[in-house]
């Protein structure tokens, strides 16, 4: 789902997957919009050999607190679940990236990645990652990792120097960082989550 709801508005999301054997569920999150927002889905890896991927770009502006992530449990054998996220923070907007990963004693073989990126866009806007890890068995591969930074001048130098605007360089850059989300989105829904994009970052600089 790619969101793009009023600023004034509360999102609240519920969503709930039951993965049996051999099953596979995906989640694509594109959120923008919203004065508060919280988009936290769940699955149960039930069956063995079943597989999770959430794969999510978030965008906050100003008046803006938007917390995401996702959590899934672990209890079929040879179960595997992959978190990748994009969180982009500007003019004082909030960014939470949660992630939950359980993993059951009868979970043997489990594979869990866990990957949060965000980039901040001044120094008035806040970024946070809160990871919780639940093993219950030895037998299983659990990796997570988190990476904060801010767009690099000389990036948008190079950029420049190459006609572009500096608004269009900065919203160039972005839509790079988010690109893991659109890249897996049909063509048409890829080209309006960059155009909600650019939209976000009119009037970023100065």
């Amino acid at each position: 789902t790619i969101e793009n709801w009023s600023k004034n508005m509360y999102n609240l999301n519920t969503k709930r997957a039951l993965v049996e054997e051999g099953g596979t569920i995906e989640w694509i999150s594109g959120s923008f919009g919203s004065h508060v927002g919280c988009l936290y889905p769940m699955s149960i890896l039930k069956g063995d050999n079943s597989r999770m991927e959430f794969t999510g770009v978030t965008f906050a502006g100003a008046g803006q607190n938007l917390d995401t992530g996702a959590k899934v449990v672990h209890v079929g054998k040879n179960t595997s679940s992959y978190m990748n996220t994009r969180s982009i923070s500007k003019s004082g907007g909030i960014s939470t990236f949660r992630s939950s990963v359980v993993v059951e004693k009868s979970a043997k073989g489990a594979k869990s990645s866990v990957s949060c990126q965000s980039l901040m866009l001044d120094s008035e806007s806040r970024s946070d990652t809160i990871p919780a890890m639940d093993i219950r068995t030895k037998d299983a591969a659990i990796g997570h990792e988190a990476k904060i930074g801010a767009i690099s001048n000389e990036a948008v130098f190079y950029l420049m120097s190459r006609g572009m605007s500096e608004e269009d360089a900065r919203a160039l850059i972005v839509s790079g960082f988010a690109d893991n989300v659109s890249k897996e989105l049909p063509v048409e829904y890829a080209v309006e989550m960059n155009n909600l994009i650019r939209l976000e970052m009119k009037g970023s600089i100065g």
